[in-house]
């Protein structure tokens, strides 16, 4: 029996006869999830479930513990400690405001933990106030806290009969500082007692701690501080000012004079008043009353008759003439 023989030529055909079958394009491939169901299987779960739930049971309990034990810790440490109590309130302070009040307004009991004091509400609660200007506050902990209270200092008593306010009363007085802020007197001492009067009687109504609005007020204060810094002797002490009129206001000085000055200009008025002071000391004249809002011509009232002998032949006269072209007429 003879074997049909394949030639080599044979072969390249039937290989360029598959190459040139085409290529299947497309399928669908199908996912089967073949779980097997038994009790066995079920039951081996079971078990993996319950060893799982197990650990994290453990875990929640541990970590209970250890948030009851960090509390406990700190409530032990720190917060029921002795050492962090408030034993001692310091309150460093001066002005019209007294210590008590402000250990009140702090709402600060012995005993306190100083590590719960909240500071900004309390720091919060002094700047109410309207005496305080500005509160800082400090813990040490070893039991003392220091406040530290910056007041307003009060420059001059408001008067103002319409308004019910009357100087030199705690009751019923009301203080302004240099920055025109009003608020309420607590404690009258010498001191304060002694403060010039600013008499104003249409002031606008106004909250104790807010700065008054008027000008006139804000004139007064300001002449004021410069009568403080140009008039040196306790003669020429202001004690009030009395604001009648909107253009125009009253100044009251210690030696009994009255002078009128102008809401505008303060400045040039009282170089002005200054060489009148000048020749009147040295003419020991008493002067009754000066009216500054005439800038030339300026009328002025003495108490006693003034010594006019020698005034044009005296040196201090002559010199105060030559820087001041004013005349000052008496009657």
């Amino acid at each position: 029996m003879s074997v049909p023989s394949t030639s080599p030529a044979a072969k390249p055909k039937a290989a360029k006869a598959s190459a040139r079958k085409p290529k299947r394009i497309g399928g669908v491939t199908l996912e089967v999830d073949l779980k097997v169901e038994s009790p066995k299987i079920r039951q081996m779960e079971k078990v993996v479930m319950k060893r799982r739930g197990f650990k994290w049971g453990a875990a929640l309990i541990i970590l209970i513990c250890l948030v009851v034990l960090v509390k406990i810790t700190v409530r032990e440490s720190f917060l029921n400690n002795p050492q962090f109590s408030l034993k001692q309130v310091i309150v460093r302070t001066q002005g019209p405001l007294t210590a008590q009040k402000i250990v009140r307004t702090s709402a600060l009991t012995t005993g306190t933990n100083l590590l719960t004091v909240n500071m900004r509400e309390m720091q919060s609660r002094l700047m109410q106030l309207p005496q305080v200007r500005k509160v800082k506050i400090t813990r040490d902990y070893e039991g003392r806290l220091t406040l530290d209270v910056q007041q307003r200092q009060p420059v001059a008593w408001l008067e103002c009969t319409k308004r019910g306010l009357i100087p030199g009363r705690p009751d019923v007085g009301l203080f302004i500082d240099s920055e025109g802020v009003t608020f309420p007197c607590e404690v009258v001492t010498p001191g304060y007692q002694a403060l010039p009067i600013i008499r104003f009687e249409a002031l606008a109504p106004n909250i104790a701690g807010v700065a008054v609005t008027d000008l006139q007020v804000k004139s007064a204060l300001t002449l004021l501080k410069k009568v403080q810094e140009r008039f040196e002797e306790s003669e020429e002490d202001l004690c009030y000012i009395d604001i009648q009129k909107p253009y125009a206001m009253t100044a009251g000085f210690a030696d009994g004079a009255q002078i009128t000055f102008s809401v505008d200009d303060l400045d040039d008025q009282l170089v002005r008043l200054e060489r009148i002071r000048q020749e009147a000391r040295h003419r020991q004249w008493h002067i009754a009353t000066v009216n500054m809002l005439m800038k030339q011509n300026v009328p002025i009232t003495f108490r006693d008759a003034p010594d006019l002998k020698g005034l044009l032949d005296d040196p201090v006269t002559a010199a105060v003439n030559a820087t001041d072209q004013n005349k000052i007429p008496t009657r």
